[in-house]
């Protein structure tokens, strides 16, 4: 039992006003009187005073007693801590940090988790106690995530809260642990009928014990027994020439040894496997060599564990120095020499032969090996080869920016007129007023494109972005003109060489979720989105994140999306074509890794009483703390280790959160007794009112 109000004690001074009202009081002695000669004799006795008289056992003074001392117990607002219901001002705090998306695994040495995750487990112990509410009970819902948010303020609805709850998904940023603590201290700090709950696995990475708390703090610990955690912790590729070298580096977080395969892919093909085994609580290095040029790499545990968000990371290739031509021609030494001034690297093949020209190894009737380092762009002069439409020819010109010069197909006379230059990038700082060709080839340009040049009323190039791969195309051969003789051309070289490296797959790095990233925009873009690619964002379907506006147009400053895994970021152009794009690796908070290795959560203060978990046996056991108020707080399943300032509430002997053999966990609440105080001081009021009728005192 404990008191809310220990101002009301004053009205106790009541009780001992009683006692001196009867100890004054005067008594009247019943008299026969045999004369009326003696009247006079009688009324001076009657008249008489009789201070400081022994008290009688009087019945109207033990009720104005009894009634004064209800009246004070009322006034000090009594009550007492039950279980089974949630009453007066109740902060509950949700933990959605990304250690909560860890699935539940109570089986030791189970190789596959169940498909409960802690969240899903949380969900489930706010809705009991949400159902155990009493009619006076209200709720401040309080979400731990990446900061602090407060969801609901002193709601009674319960259907209101439940929704709330429902909603909650785990928050793969940096989370805000003691902010959002010393918020619920704060919200708490001043209401003498306020509680907190914390649902929580108790994953902390911050320490709070030294929050103090003024009101009692129960914890419902959901932190699973048994629960195995193996992470990428680094991974990187990088190129020595035409190979690369992989560097990952794979912990494991559990207590036991972790086994599993490890998997290197690029751009989706698998390159190389291995086999690993980490010891509890080490870390190992594996090393993998001469890995063909990719522009994504990924490496993946094969087996899962509690924790999916860390069980894979991204590198990207490195893209510093000359971009790689693959020039297919039959020889342009204009075309050449201008490549080579843009500072690019040339390989030449001509379209005749079965080998580049710095290749040796051929596929017969299939065309010509593909070269071992990836070119960064395709120029095709003149007509494309027929092998380049299939096999894997036909997938590298699909993913390669390309620029094609003239080709097969019908030519036509253009009309004499002006040459006109479309604003792009290819056609910056020169002016081509003369038609550079004699002539086109005919043909409707693709609807993913747009003029680049136009002689007259026909266009001779186009430019576009198909399926986010850069085109670049000239209908006509630069034999058939005098442009490669003219002083733009270097010019337009480099720009075409400059525009077509933009369109080459870009990584943007590895970032903390909900981080923020400053992004070099398309200048044509104006529209922009987040689209996951791969990983854990894939497979848990996030749907596109539209890019942050600033001004009707596309944000320089973007946040960085909530999942972690690969995601694009795609940019559209005004007539909605699709711009070069940037890739993006996202991970979770490394912090939240160490799922399993969590210490008993506290917090400081005297709010009340704190309780560990509860042993097998489910025995029930009560801790006392006093506190300024004399608050009593009981929790069920109070076993081996307490914590000053908190109260720890165990799900069940396994430390589940959900189901088991042991008992389920039951909130405490105050539970007021003053309206039956005062309910009873007003019966003894009626009461003595009835025996002051009587006339007389009893």
């Amino acid at each position: 039992m404990g008191i809310a109000s220990w101002s009301g004690l004053w009205f106790a001074l009541a009780i001992p006003l009683i006692i001196l009202m009867y100890l004054f009081k005067r008594k009247y002695v019943d008299t026969l009187v045999p004369s009326h000669m003696l009247w006079n004799r009688v009324l001076r006795n009657i008249e008489a005073n009789r201070p400081w008289q022994k008290l009688q056992n009087r019945l109207l003074l033990w009720l104005q007693l009894l009634a004064a001392a209800l009246l004070v117990l009322a006034l000090m607002t009594p009550f007492i801590w039950v279980k089974g219901g949630l009453s007066g001002h109740t902060v509950i705090v949700v933990d959605a940090s990304a250690s909560m998306s860890g699935q539940r695994n109570g089986e030791p040495g189970k190789d596959t988790p169940s498909s409960s995750t802690a969240m899903d487990d949380l969900k489930i112990k706010v809705h009991e106690y949400i159902d155990a509410m009493g009619a006076d009970g209200e709720v401040t819902l309080l979400k731990l995530g990446t900061e602090p948010e407060v969801l609901l303020t002193r709601e009674t609805d319960q259907k209101a809260i439940r929704d709330q709850v429902d909603k909650l998904e785990a928050e793969f940023g940096k989370a805000a642990y003691r902010e959002t603590i010393s918020l619920a201290a704060a919200m708490t700090r001043d209401d003498p009928d306020a509680r907190v709950l914390v649902f929580t696995d108790e994953q902390w990475s911050e320490r709070a014990d030294d929050i103090s708390f003024a009101a009692p703090v129960e914890i419902v610990s959901l932190k699973g027994e048994g629960t195995s955690n193996a992470a990428v912790e680094q991974f990187g590729v990088k190129h020595d020439g035409d190979l690369g070298t992989g560097v990952a580096v794979i912990r494991n977080y559990g207590e036991r040894p972790f086994e599993t395969g490890l998997n290197l892919f690029g751009d989706g093909q698998l390159l190389a496997s291995k086999s690993v085994k980490v010891e509890g609580g080490k870390a190992v290095t594996v090393t993998f060599d001469e890995l063909p040029s990719s522009d994504v790499y990924k490496i993946k545990l094969e087996r899962d564990d509690d924790y999916a968000a860390d069980n894979e990371a991204f590198a990207f290739r490195e893209r510093g120095g000359a971009p790689h031509v693959l020039l297919i021609s039959e020889g342009n030494l204009f075309l050449e020499k201008a490549l080579q001034l843009s500072g690019a690297r040339v390989t030449r093949m001509e379209p005749g032969t079965s080998t580049p020209s710095n290749e040796s190894d051929r596929e017969g009737d299939k065309g010509p090996a593909l070269p071992k380092d990836t070119p960064d762009m395709m120029i095709i002069d003149g007509a494309p080869p027929a092998y380049l439409k299939s096999g894997e020819w036909s997938r590298l010109v699909k993913e390669t920016p390309s620029w094609m010069l003239g080709g097969d197909g019908e030519k036509i006379q253009p009309e004499s007129g002006r040459t006109t230059a479309a604003n792009h990038p290819v056609t910056r700082y020169i002016s081509l007023n003369d038609p550079p060709t004699a002539a086109l080839l005919a043909g409707d340009i693709p609807s993913w494109s747009k003029p680049l040049l136009e002689i007259g009323s026909k266009p001779a190039a186009y430019a576009g972005t198909e399926n986010g791969v850069n085109r670049l195309v000239f209908l006509f051969s630069l034999s058939d003109g005098d442009l490669p003789l003219r002083p733009e051309f270097p010019v337009l070289v480099n720009n075409a060489v400059q525009w077509l490296q933009e369109g080459r797959t870009t990584g943007l790095g590895r970032l903390v979720a909900g981080a923020e990233l400053e992004i070099p925009l398309n200048v044509e873009a104006v529209q922009a989105s987040w689209v996951a690619a791969d990983g854990y964002a894939l497979d848990m379907s996030a749907a596109p994140i539209p890019a942050a506006a600033k001004e009707h147009s596309v944000a320089a400053v973007q946040t960085v999306p909530q999942l972690p895994g690969l995601w694009r970021f795609e940019m559209k152009g005004a007539d909605g074509s699709v711009l070069p794009g940037y890739n993006l690796e996202v991970i979770a908070h490394p912090s939240e890794s160490a799922i399993g290795q969590a210490k008993p959560l506290g917090f400081g203060g005297g709010g009340g009483a704190s309780a560990g978990a509860g042993g097998e046996n489910g025995t029930e056991n009560s801790t006392e703390n006093s506190t300024e108020n004399s608050t009593e707080n009981s929790t069920e399943n109070a076993g081996a280790g307490q914590t000053s300032g908190d109260a720890r509430t165990s799900p069940d002997a396994s430390g589940k959160a959900s189901g088991g053999a042991g008992p389920n966990p039951e909130p405490s609440s105050k539970r007021s007794f003053t309206y039956l105080a005062a309910l009873l001081a007003l019966i003894v009021i009626i009461a003595e009112w009835g025996v002051y009728q009587r006339g007389r005192s009893i």
